[in-house]
């Protein structure tokens, strides 16, 4: 078989590849949700419910990663609760488009928060980032709760929208998969 054949073999079964498009497309969205501040609550649902079916099959992905290469880790199957839990949020989200927006503004904090909770496990147990003198993957899920508390506090301000920080959880995920797969 020629090497550029083998290569593309070789780049199709490693599933990383997932994990990068995965990251940037949450960085352009994330980006297009800065430009595009003062979008309908509805339109907002419709794509973070998207996203969070996507990250849920990620969360699969990263689960069939770490068990190729780390099967005696044994909190693997974090990934697939956080993937299950996605993929119910993501349903919700797209399919609840006529509830109060306190529920979906609620509902989106909470799923920043559990998307993260399978990846802040693995790091810490696998004590991953502690070469850097300050932990970028402890500063990043700072962020995101952060981004979760100024989502929630959306509904009660109108200083910003909940574009803003649904935007900006995008592009600090896209960082957070960048990193993973850096020290991964």
């Amino acid at each position: 078989m020629p090497e550029k054949v083998k290569s593309v073999v070789y780049f199709l079964d490693n599933h990383e590849w997932i994990n990068t498009i995965m990251g940037a497309l949450m960085l352009v969205t994330g980006i297009g949700l800065f430009i595009n501040y003062s979008a309908s609550i509805n339109q907002l649902m419709i794509i973070i419910g998207l996203f969070s079916i996507l990250k849920g099959f990620l969360n699969f992905n990263n689960f069939f990663i770490v068990d190729s290469r780390l099967r005696h880790y044994k909190h693997k199957n974090i990934f697939i609760t956080g993937a299950i839990l996605n993929i119910i949020i993501g349903v919700i989200l797209i399919l609840n488009i006529y509830t109060s927006s306190l529920f979906l503004i609620t509902l989106t904090s909470v799923w920043m928060i559990l998307d993260s909770i399978p990846y802040i496990f693995y790091v810490v147990t696998r004590r991953l980032g502690t070469q850097y003198k300050h932990n970028p993957f402890f500063l990043t899920y700072g962020l995101i709760i952060l981004c979760a508390i100024l989502n929630f506090a959306t509904y009660y301000t109108h200083i910003w929208g909940p574009a803003i920080t649904l935007g900006m959880f995008l592009i600090i995920a896209t960082v957070n998969i960048f990193l993973f797969l850096k020290e991964h």
